[in-house]
């Protein structure tokens, strides 16, 4: 019996980590926020859709670069609001790990007052 439970509760863990609507953001609306980059370069791409910032992180080489003209180029440490949230939305094209699509409106800098769409892992909240 106990062997049936462990099962059961590892098929529900699985079931739950599947199902994107019970994941949770890790940042919340309205929450302020730096936006900077991974590795070298702290710059971030603002994308006018969710849609198109997935579909850049699913995209080959060639692809991305002829999508890149879509997106304008934040520089890092600019501020931001976020205004919304969508968990796990954006997958890399050679990793395992999801990551959120944020919603932000840039609050500083030459782009204040524009809107678009970032990815989770770029954002560092403010203390």
């Amino acid at each position: 019996m106990r062997k049936v439970a462990c099962v059961a509760f590892a098929l529900l863990a699985v079931l739950v980590a599947a199902n994107p609507a019970l994941a949770v953001c890790r940042s919340r609306t309205s929450a302020r926020v730096v936006l900077y980059g991974g590795g070298d370069d702290p710059g971030v791409f603002l994308w006018d859709s969710r849609f198109r910032l997935r579909a850049y992180h699913l995209a080959t080489f060639d692809e991305a670069q002829a999508m890149l003209p879509r997106a304008l180029l934040v520089r890092g440490g600019t501020r931001a609001v976020v205004i919304a949230c969508l968990p796990n939305f954006v997958q890399a094209r050679y990793g395992l790990g999801l990551d959120d699509a944020v919603d932000v409106k840039i609050l500083s800098g030459p782009m204040r007052g524009v809107s678009g769409w970032i990815s989770g892992s770029d954002i560092r909240r403010l203390p």
